[in-house]
């Protein structure tokens, strides 16, 4: 399948995830929530996500990571986030969201 918002590398048992767009917001959510939900059907035992580009994220696209987790965690999986631009790792730190994820330099 070929994504819009996102770019998908398997090595093994992992996943990693970038995601490739510098908004997430307004329409460009409801394309990364589907993308999201498409590659939650992959069987994975680890997945990385990649925010290297995103420069902002709304409530939104933070609940479609949050969701993502949820589900991730509950099957005994594991979940981190890396590369985080300096405004999202503030706004995951003021939200408490570090205290969720797995959050890699």
């Amino acid at each position: 399948m070929q994504y819009q918002t996102i770019r998908i590398n398997e090595h093994g048992d992992q996943l990693t995830i970038e995601i490739l767009e510098k908004r997430i917001y307004l329409t460009v959510t409801d394309i990364f929530a589907e993308e999201i939900n498409e590659v939650l059907k992959k069987n994975f035992s680890d997945v990385v996500i990649d925010m290297q580009h995103v420069s902002v994220m709304n409530s939104s696209g933070i609940g479609v990571l949050i969701k993502m987790r949820d589900e991730i965690t509950k099957s005994g999986r594991s979940i981190s986030l890396k590369n985080l631009q300096p405004l999202m790792s503030d706004i995951f730190s003021r939200m408490r969201l570090d205290t969720l994820f797995d959050i890699q330099g």
